[in-house]
This record gives structure tokens, sequence and C-alpha cells, in this order.
């Protein structure tokens, strides 16, 4: 009786939009009244349905090692992409498949653009929406894929074909704003014993990467959150700046990475966010307030963006033009999470007494500081025999040149003096210490040359560098280049 009920309302809130002249386009979990997940046959109807609008194109730009489609859409209130004025948007949500309520939001978001609600938006804006990166870890309502893989963790491998797909989508679009949307646990035990469940509808998280651009961080500190936290104030929703860690240790913002949705974006020029809503006991519980937060934020994402689409794009267009004349300067390859002058003052529930209030972290390492910076090279020379590291470098979009005859140069050899391991960001991670001498190299035919002049240079270098706590000498697969004394990535100037 009481499921026969709800579908009763259900219908009915499908057909009140019908009352006023035309059909009104409703999201799944709207349908559902927020009372159900959608699952990935109705998503895929939906997108179906949505990309047979004006405006609107779904596309499928994926298939799941269970044969499940990722999709896209595109809208515009033109031909996507035609308008060389307006600022392209890239959304994504759901790389963790129990995190749902950003999906939720997006397919929200789509239903707003299908009823002609986000006119100003779409005069200025073209949107790429992607509402939901792991099918396959959704429906069986875990974190990880099917084949146990951390879509969060596979930005800098591409090793799978989610990641790859959408970093394609971005190579294909150039979007110069992109925003990764996720859901954190406010029951954590880290804060559950210290005596608080955190309140937070939603945090924003900015650029950590100390590569990154310092007028991009600055306009996402000093203008972009502030527009957006006063936003969420007026729509009663608790918003702050992402943090992870816990009263008992220290808080920090979240990873310097860049091997994630935000940051492997980031230092391509983009104005990269993270956005982490706050999940439930349960994937359903609170599903509304969660979807709605989420999408509040989104949509006053989107205002900023459009409000200022011209200051962005011009930003944007020449950090990316400043990118392939970096050969010559420093790289940081090593950095971590600092205190900083101030504190930072978090929502929280007080389990002693019940009441919503506030916790202050002190210290509260704010700032990222620079360990070791290492110069970028003119170009990396790559064995043939490392041809696992150009297959990673061709699917970042890289250019890498093969050698078609027998050449002397003069490089810069590396070789490794110690192997150790070093704690970062609460991780062990492998630490390098190496020495480097200038010597005349024999290239062979086969061999590669890895020209940093590219849009890509930052990621080239944090990727090769020996020295780099986020390079490849991280993952099991490039453990290899540890067994030698002398470490097979060469450099010349």
């Amino acid at each position: 009786m009481k499921h026969s009920a709800i579908l009763l309302l259900a219908v009915l809130y499908c057909l009140c939009g019908r009352v006023i002249g035309q059909t009104r386009t409703l999201a799944p979990v709207e349908a559902s009244l927020f009372r159900s997940l959608t699952s990935y046959d109705s998503l895929s109807a939906y997108l179906a349905r949505i990309g047979s609008l004006p405006g609107m194109k779904a596309e499928r730009i994926a298939l799941t090692k269970q044969a499940r489609a990722v999709f896209a859409v595109r809208a515009s209130s033109g031909v996507f992409g035609a308008d060389s004025s307006k600022v392209r948007i890239l959304l994504f949500a759901q790389q963790h498949g129990n995190e749902p309520a950003g999906k939720e939001a997006l397919t929200l978001l789509l239903a707003k653009l299908s009823r002609g609600e986000m006119g100003r938006v779409l005069g200025r804006a073209d949107l790429l929406i992607v509402p939901q990166m792991n099918p396959d870890g959704a429906e069986l309502r875990q974190r990880r894929t099917s084949d146990g893989l951390d879509l969060n963790r596979s930005h800098l491998l591409l090793n799978s074909p989610e990641t790859k797909a959408l970093h394609d989508l971005f190579y294909e679009w150039m979007p110069e704003v992109t925003m990764d949307i996720h859901e954190y646990d406010p029951y954590s035990s880290s804060w559950s014993d210290s005596g608080f469940i955190r309140l937070a509808d939603v945090q924003l998280g900015m650029l950590t990467n100390a590569n990154t651009p310092d007028p991009v961080r600055e306009l996402q500190h000093g203008e972009i959150f502030p527009f957006i936290a006063e936003r969420m104030k007026e729509k009663g929703y608790y918003f702050q700046e992402y943090i992870v860690g816990s009263p008992e240790g220290r808080i920090r913002h979240s990873t310097t990475e860049i091997n994630d949705g935000r940051q492997s974006f980031g230092i391509l020029g983009s104005v990269s966010f993270i956005q982490e809503g706050r999940n439930g006991k349960s994937l359903e519980e609170g599903l509304e307030r969660r979807a709605l937060s989420q999408l509040a934020s989104v949509e006053a994402l989107l205002e900023y963006c459009a409000e200022h689409s011209d200051a962005i794009r011009r930003l944007v267009r020449e950090e990316r033009r400043r990118l392939p004349g970096l050969p010559g300067r420093p790289v940081a390859v090593r950095m971590d999470h600092v205190g900083g002058s101030g504190d930072l003052v978090i929502p929280v529930k007080d389990l002693k007494t019940g009441r919503d209030t506030s916790w202050r972290a002190r210290p509260y390492h704010g700032k990222v500081k620079l360990l070791m910076s290492s110069v970028m090279p003119e170009r990396y020379i790559l064995e043939r025999k490392d041809s696992l590291i150009v297959a990673v470098l061709h699917r970042h979009h890289v250019r890498v040149d093969t050698v078609w005859e027998r050449v002397e140069m003069k490089a810069g050899r590396y070789f490794i003096d110690t192997v150790g391991q070093t704690v970062l960001e609460e991780d062990t991670i492998p630490l390098l210490s190496v020495s480097r001498r200038e010597m005349g190299v024999i290239l062979e035919r086969g061999d590669f040359i890895v020209p940093t002049a590219q849009l890509q240079s930052l990621l080239i270098a944090i990727m090769l560098e020996p020295e780099s706590v986020w390079g490849l000498t991280k993952y099991p697969m490039f453990q290899y280049l540890l067994k030698e004394k002398k470490y097979p990535v060469m450099r010349v100037r």
C-alpha cells in the first residue's frame, strides 16, 4: 500500500508539468521524489531523451569492462563549440560508484537546461556534462570499478577506458573550467571519535599543486569561492573549502598529486575544481538535500563563469600559451602542506550536546610549501625498451618523436644514489636521491625524444623527473625504473 501511494505521487508529480502548456522534463530522481537512485538503465534512457532535444547532444564516450556506456552531453544555445566567445565548462561526477549525489545533481541540471531555465548561462557558456563516470561501480554500490580501479587515481596512467575517454573529451574541446564532483563521509570515525559529525553540505576544493598557475589559484580563492559561498549561504546550505584530516591529526587541503580529476586538468592551465558533497549513512539517506545542495553549488559556478566568461577565457588562454615556453624554468617536484597564519572554522554537530556548532582547526595546514624543484629540460630521451612510458605519454596526447637513425649527442644522465621512502599526505611513497652527469650518448633507431615545448610540459616533467614525488616511480608497473644504477630517462639541456 505504501509503495502504491509513492508510485501514485510520482506519476502525479510527472504529470503536473503538463498543466501549463508543455511537457515538463523531470530527472529520474525527481520522478521518484528523491526516494531512489537513478539506475544505469534509467540514466541511459533519460540521456537518450535529453539528447534528442534542441541544443543538446548525448554521446557515448567509453565502454566499461562490464559493457556499460559512459555518456557525455553537450549543451549549447546554438552549435556546440561554434561560438569562440563562449567559455567551455566540463562537469563530471561519480568517479566513485558509492558517491551518487553528484550524478543526481547533474541529471537535475540537465532537466533544467532542457526546460530552458538556464538561458543566461547558455548565452555565455557551452557545457560538457558527464553525469556518471563509473556505472559499473554504481550498479555494484562500491567505490571502485568492477575490476578494482579507483578512477580518481587513474588520471596519470589513464589505465581505464573511463578516464582515458574523459581526457580525450577534454583535448577535443579544451574547456577552460572543469569540476570533478564527489561525496565525502561526514560520519568517519576519525571525527566521531573526537565527538563531532561534519555538517558541510558541500566542500569546494581548488588547485593545490605548486605548478598550477598563481593567477588561476588567485581567481579561485579570491573571487569564485566567495561568490559560490554567498549563493550557498542564501540557500541555507553549509559550505566550506574542501579539507581532509581529523581533529587528532592535521587538517589540510586535498592532494597536490596530479593524478586526479582536478589537478590533471589544472596543470594544463584550466580553472579546475573538485566538489565534495555530504554523503549519507546509506546511499539513499537525505538524497534530496544532498543532490540539491550539489546542484546549487554547480549552478553558482556556472553563473559566475557566464558573467565573467571573457576574463576566464583570457586568463586560461594566456596560461596555456605560457606552458610550451617553460623549458629552462623550474618545476616543482616535491611539496607538502604546512601550517599557515590563520585557522579554519568547520561546521559540525557536537555529539555530546546534539547541537550544530563549529570547530576551529588549529594549526590549519592550509598552505603548500615547495620542497624541491628541477629545471625543465628542452627534451627528454627514452630508450626503445621504455615504450611503456611512451604509451602513457601518447594517452595524454603528448608528442613523442621516434629516432630513425643512429645519432650521438650530449645528454644529462641520471644516476640513482639512494632509493628510500617518505610519508607524504599520510601515504608512504618511494623517495629517490640522484646525481646527474653530462655525457655523450648514442641514440639508436627506435629510441624516443620527448620535446617539452608542449601544452603538457608540466605533465611531462612531473612524470619523468626521477625525484618527482608524483612521478612514474610511485606506480608498481614502473618499479623497473629503480632497478639499475642508471635511471633510464635522460635529458637534453
